[in-house]
């Protein structure tokens, strides 16, 4: 199973999530919750260089700061920081794998947030570990059993859990 940057999120997040879409169970995309996400990717850092694409990776945000370039995650709040730290740790876990060392940011333009983050040792050990129980976890014929967090409310697959 490839790895991207989104099912690591869902990892940090929820187990479950993370199974279901790793199996390609994709919740409505006109999900209320979605959209704004979608909106606010969209909209904030307009005039910034957007998007960048590679290996399945998909960065929301490439800029040059003096002589480095800063990677961002942009996200609707703060409150799954740190599922963030590690997506974002994730991208540049992989640039660095490829000679690109760069620093990285997430980026909160509800909250006028912008969080300064690098890869250190530790979160890069918590990453390989957490990549080989993501590799686990996906081959499972079932997925895990709901973990009832303050993320289930607006979650997008919360039927699906609980219904």
């Amino acid at each position: 199973m490839h790895i991207t940057g989104s099912l690591v999120n869902a990892y940090f997040i929820c187990k479950r999530k993370f199974w279901l879409y790793a199996r390609q169970f994709n919740p409505d995309p006109e999900n209320d919750l979605l959209v704004l996400g979608r909106i606010i990717s969209e909209s904030a850092y307009k005039r910034q260089k957007k998007e960048l694409s590679f290996d399945g990776v998909r960065i929301d945000l490439v800029r040059k700061e003096d002589k480095n370039i800063v990677v961002c995650e942009i996200k609707k709040t703060s409150k799954g920081l740190d599922a963030a730290r590690m997506q974002l740790g994730f991208y540049l876990l992989n640039l660095r794998e490829k000679g690109i060392n760069v620093k990285g940011e997430i980026l909160i333009p509800k909250e006028k947030r912008i969080i300064a983050f690098e890869l250190d040792e530790k979160t890069e050990k918590l990453l390989n570990e957490a990549i080989e129980n993501m590799q686990e976890i996906a081959k499972q014929d079932t997925p895990p059993p709901v973990n009832k967090t303050s993320f289930c409310r607006k979650c997008a697959f919360f039927e699906f859990c609980f219904a």
